[in-house]
Formats: structure tokens, sequence, C-alpha cells
């Protein structure tokens, strides 16, 4: 499409290069990608994604792992290693990101929490493309797939959507956890859910085990007859 940047054509907001070491979930296969623009007129460079959610969830997985791996947690270290600079004008990147974000370049950032990650990619992907183009939805999508929400928040999530409609036909709640888990593919799948579990209130916890029991109850009474 006329006007796009190259990180929006590629669905790909953060530039990130492709890489035989990372198989990003929701990344074109190799056949698909030698079908690309990008292949074929920029040098294969940098990873095409299927949808923007995916492109948002490897850019918020790279800057996880930057925390978990490196320890990089402030805008300062962690622009110098996205974007060297050797190869980029970091420091004005720095400033530029710490300006969007309101964050000083040396504060210490917490990229597991969403008040901290969601204004980071936000940064990153204005600074790359010259602009966001994209809703707080859809970016909130992408961190969901990487294992990050708004805290107190119903999951708004295309894959979770997704598998609400299918535990509904199904009939039960076992295809709903079993598919948000695997949309979110993160080192420790199942966590989030767990965690929204875990902050319920005992007595909505306690309601609904014993809506559980009177339900197996009826259904037992109702196969004597």
């Amino acid at each position: 499409m006329a006007g796009q940047t190259r990180g929006e054509r590629n669905l790909n907001p953060g530039n990130i290069e492709r890489s035989l070491a990372n198989k990003w979930q929701g990344r074109l296969s190799d056949a698909d990608y030698r079908n690309t623009t990008e292949y074929r007129q920029n040098g294969a460079r940098f990873e095409v994604f299927l949808a923007v959610e995916w492109g948002i969830r490897a850019l918020a997985v790279l800057l996880i792992a930057y925390q978990d791996r490196h320890g990089l947690r402030t805008i300062s270290s962690i622009i110098n290693r996205w974007a060297p600079p050797g190869e980029n004008a970091s420091s004005a990147y720095v400033d530029h990101v710490a300006r969007l974000t309101g964050f000083g370049p040396d504060a210490v950032l917490d990229l597991h929490g969403y008040a901290h990650l969601a204004p980071l990619v936000r940064a990153i992907v204005t600074h790359e493309n010259g602009r966001c183009v994209y809703s707080q939805a859809t970016l909130d999508d992408g961190l969901f797939r990487a294992g990050v929400k708004p805290p107190g928040k119903v999951v708004s999530s295309r894959a979770a959507n997704a598998a609400k409609t299918a535990a509904i036909a199904g009939g039960g709640s076992i295809a709903l956890v079993g598919t948000v888990t695997d949309g979110l593919q993160t080192a420790a799948p199942g966590i989030p859910i767990i965690r929204d579990i875990a902050a319920l209130p005992w007595w909505l916890l306690l309601a609904g085990g014993a809506a559980a029991t009177i339900a197996i109850i009826v259904w037992l009474a109702l196969r004597r007859k």
C-alpha cells in the first residue's frame, strides 16, 4: 500500500531483523517470505509477520529478554542494544523514546509490567516508523500475546476471543484455556491465566465451586431417572 513505511508493510513495526535463530510465532514461512517485497527488493533484511499483532509481540518479547537475559532496564541501555551506535543515531533515538514515554533515559524500568512496557513499545514503533498508526487495543493485543496485559482489564485479544468462541462451540472451558495458552507462547505459558484466577475474590471462587457442585448433583439425579 502506497505511503506505508517498511515496518508497517512488513507488519513488523519494530523493524526486527530476520534471523534463522528466531523462529518467531506468526512469522511468514520461508516459502512465503520469498514472495514478499522485503525479500525481492530490500535485501531480505527484516522479518515479515502474518499480522501486526505478532510483530508487536516479537518486539515486546525482545524487550523482556533484554531485561531478563542481559539486565538492560533503562531506555539508554535498551536502545543502545536495539539500535547500536555504530549503525544508528542512538543518542537521538534515546532522547526521542525518553520524551515519548516520559521516563528518564536512566530510569529503571520493569519490562514485565504493562505500565513500563506499553509506552516503551509504542515509542519504539513511533521512532522506527515516524508515527504509530496502531490503536492502543492493537498494541495491547500484541502485548497480551507476549504475556503482558493491562492490570484489572478483561482480556480483549483476538486470540482470546477466538478461544472463547471455540469454548462456547465445544460446550466447555478446556478449549478456552488451551487456545489462549498456546496463543501466548511465552517462556512460561499459562502464567498470566493463573495470575488472573488467583486474583479473583475468594467469595467468587467459592460461589463458582458451589455452582459446579450443584450442577453435578443435578446431572447425577437426572441420570438416575
